[in-house]
Formats: C-alpha cells, structure tokens, sequence
C-alpha cells in the first residue's frame, strides 16, 4: 500500500507514505491546492486519483482508490462508506477543506462521524484506500 518510505532524522526509523499523504503535507489543505513551481498552475488536492494503480511507487500490488462524495446531508453527523479504510488514506474534505482525524471527524470500520451536522449545502467528500 506505502509508495515509498523515508528515514526519520530524529528516530532513524522509517515510515511508509502513500502519494496522497505526500500531497497532503506538500499542499495547503485550507485551500485545496498545491501550486506549482513559478506559479505556472494550482491543482485540487480533492481531485486526486491514481491513473496506473499502483500509486506510482512500482508497487506490484495494486491500491484500490475509491471516492464517495455525500451531498444534501443536511442533519446528519454519520456517514457510512461502502467499504473499509486502510488506514492511514482517507482523505476527508468537507466543502474542499481538508478535515482533521481525531479532531475534526473520528472513524469507526467504514463510519465517518462529524462532531456537528451537515447543513443542506454542504459537501463531504472521502478518499480512500480499502
């Protein structure tokens, strides 16, 4: 599942990163984006999708994506996706702001849970690895 992994300069230890989690430390999830060098384009952190697969690591195990996105939600604080995070990708995102784990959603097996309910315009998309 890890597309590569890197060494930790305090522990020595290493850790495995999947291509979102990258993006996610490399982009500002307030606003949605990661912006190029020079400025030259602005991409959406909620847009992303694996086009070969494997996450572009080599992996010859391939990482099955899967995108839900819940709209006219108005009240509710659980939602139920159709199949089980592997932990640590999922991505949550409500209105195109990167939610927090443990502070701002908590997860359950396949259930997301908001610490507040949805209004009838909001948005909450989920990004994940199963």
């Amino acid at each position: 599942m890890a597309v590569f992994s890197l060494r930790s300069q305090r522990t020595g230890q290493y850790k495995d990163f999947s291509l979102l989690e990258i993006l996610k430390l490399l982009g500002d999830p307030v606003n949605d984006e990661i912006w190029l060098e020079d400025g030259e384009d602005v991409f959406n952190l909620s847009s992303f999708r694996d086009n070969n697969g494997n996450g572009g690591g080599g992996s010859s195990t391939p990482l099955n994506w899967h995108t839900e996105t819940f709209f006219q939600a108005q009240g509710q604080t659980v939602f139920t996706l159709q199949r089980i995070p592997a932990p640590p990708v999922l991505m949550v995102m409500l209105n195109g702001v990167e939610l927090r784990r443990g502070a701002d959603y908590h997860i359950d097996g396949n259930r997301v849970q908001l610490p507040f309910s949805l209004n009838s315009q909001d948005s909450l998309l989920c990004i994940y690895t199963y």
